[in-house]
């Protein structure tokens, strides 16, 4: 088999075989090349890195867990491995074909006011009916089955998918004959494992199903859970490991060659596999539960990161509904910019075949066309603000820890306040719209006086508080924008799920979790946490305590 070699910045030469290259050559894949993989450049600007490179080392970390997976298992569970590579690193290669413009920003809109929980929602119904017409009806079926489960599971083990990865499997389903015909024509790919791995939707494996049903399944799931799972998997270790170095942030560097490595199988009681890792990786298994929760404090939720992605969302509704909302007219189920969302944020517009709106092709969608959108647009205030760093509105704290400390460190100060500003903050995301004004605040008491919802009066006595302020030298009229954030930073690695095995016997193991130490959890969760952005400087410690003595007198008056 032909192998080609790429230059990795993060993992160095990676070794492509013929397939898979003929995979990422096609136009679908090449898509990738216009997708930002995060949006950290506004604060760090060298993080200039997408979908299509991080794609590429997930397959070739697959590659290596597969390896490590292969040899140290038995002959017979190895036969069984081997046997279903291929599919298994074709879900790493397109794990995140189907991925949004601007990534995670964005992903939501394939589903639009809709909850992915939901078995019944568009985007699951696109999936049900592509994997319908490119199966037989006993596989749709059980997987229709398991992937129905998953959307609520709270066994801590399942998570129902993100938006991109159904519509990744999507693509996958709908390209397949054509990814398969690259593939020599004997070799067996196993399309329900590909989009199971893409999905992290696991077979439904019991005590009393047969040894061979228990091995096939259980040897599936353990693939499926190396690519997408609540523990560590090689989506997880590159983007980790990527998004760090190619941000400059000093993370904590993670040994993945000896990770996966060590990547095995362990049975319990119930004769059900599970993936595990040898005793040999604890130590990297600590770094990556640790380089995954200062990245999300530090990184991901930083208000700068976050406020960038408000005003993208903003700026592209903005942007899209004044270039195409001409063409679309409001019906009694669904408004003219909530069919235009559909209709752009589809499959057909991901696709090389692409749509037509507005007498416009669109095609292979990306980051370009948006920003192309957003271009003719710049002057809508909103749009000019995301251009326009200097016209930016600055957050009042830049931290959790800057909020406690200009309340004198006051747990309970806190959460008076952040219970006062929590119903505005659920209302405005409600309506899409978490900036605030004086000019507005009429308009919005108006809105809010007029529409069946509890605690109206609640409600604008926050708005009246804040649009009020007026700081210590007099000056008023500031402007906000008020996005909720985290002041818990709880892994989404679940430590009770990732299995350390102990020796060479299969039942030697035991979770993670009960042999971990408690420095995981980095901040109690007591109050919902949230970022004030204004347009004027502010004095924290003044603006606080302005907003506790109008917390504390609403208290006083709900009492």
């Amino acid at each position: 088999m032909k192998i080609k070699s790429i230059k990795d910045t993060i993992h160095g030469y990676i070794r492509i075989e013929e397939p898979f290259w003929k995979i990422i050559d096609t136009a679908e894949f090449q898509r990738l090349k216009w997708v930002e993989q995060t949006s950290y450049r506004v604060l760090y600007p060298s993080a200039r890195h997408d979908r299509f490179i991080h794609s590429i080392g997930v397959y070739h970390l697959g590659q290596k867990a597969i390896t490590g997976f292969i040899k140290n298992c038995n002959h017979d569970d190895s036969e069984v491995i081997k046997k279903f590579r291929n599919s298994f690193l074709l879900g790493c290669i397109l794990h995140d074909l189907g991925h949004a413009p601007f990534s995670h920003t964005c992903e939501d809109l394939f589903n639009y006011q809709e909850k992915i929980t939901n078995p019944s929602c568009s985007l699951n119904a696109l999936l049900f009916e592509s994997y319908k017409n490119s199966s037989n009806d006993v596989i749709f079926e059980r997987f229709k089955k398991d992937y129905t489960y998953i959307l609520n599971s709270t066994d801590g083990i399942c998570k129902a998918p993100s938006e991109h990865e159904v519509m990744s499997a999507v693509l996958t389903i709908k390209n397949f004959h054509k990814f398969k015909s690259f593939f020599e024509e004997d070799a067996f790919l196993d399309l329900d494992l590909a989009i199971r791995s893409i999905l992290g939707c696991v077979y439904a494996v019991a005590a009393g199903d047969e040894q061979e049903q228990k091995q096939i399944s259980g040897i599936k799931n353990c693939l499926i859970r190396l690519l997408n799972s609540s523990t560590v998997d090689v989506d997880k270790l590159d983007y980790i490991a990527r998004d760090t170095q190619m941000s400059g942030y000093d993370n904590i560097v993670l040994d993945n060659e000896r990770l996966l490595d060590s990547t095995c199988i362990v049975i319990n009681n119930d004769g059900i596999y599970l993936p595990a890792f040898k005793k040999s990786a604890l130590s990297i298994i600590n770094n990556v539960i640790l380089a995954k929760n200062s990245q999300a404090q530090w990184i991901v939720n930083h208000p700068i990161v976050l406020y960038d992605a408000y005003l993208l969302r903003r700026a592209i509704g903005i942007s899209v509904k004044n270039i195409y909302d001409k063409q679309f007219t409001d019906s009694e189920n669904i408004s003219s910019f909530d069919l235009l969302l559909k209709t752009i944020f589809s499959y057909g517009a991901l696709s090389k075949d692409g749509i037509c709106v507005d007498n416009n092709e669109i095609k292979l969608l990306s980051d370009i066309e948006l920003l192309n959108w957003m271009k003719q647009n710049i002057n809508n205030p909103c749009v000019s603000e995301y251009f326009s760093r200097d016209e930016r509105k600055s957050p009042i704290w830049k931290s959790n820890e800057e909020f406690l400390f200009h309340l004198n460190s006051d747990k309970d100060k806190a959460k008076e306040i952040s219970d006062f500003i929590a119903p505005l903050i659920t209302y405005l995301n409600n309506i899409e719209d978490l900036y605030l004004s004086k000019e507005i605040s009429s308009t919005l008491n108006e809105k809010i006086a007029t529409e069946e919802i509890d605690g109206k009066d609640e409600l604008i006595k926050i708005v009246d508080s804040l649009t009020s302020y007026a700081d210590a030298d007099g000056n008023v009229g500031f402007e906000y924008v008020i996005l909720p954030a985290k002041n818990s930073f709880f892994t989404k690695i679940n430590a009770k799920n990732i299995n350390i095995r102990f020796g060479d016997n299969e039942k030697e193991y035991t979770s993670y979790e009960n042999i971990r130490d408690n420095t995981f959890e980095l901040t109690s969760k007591t109050y919902e946490f949230f970022y004030l952005y204004s347009n004027k400087k502010i004095d924290v410690k003044h603006f606080l305590n302005y907003l506790y003595s109008k917390a504390h007198a609403s208290s006083y008056i709900r009492a």
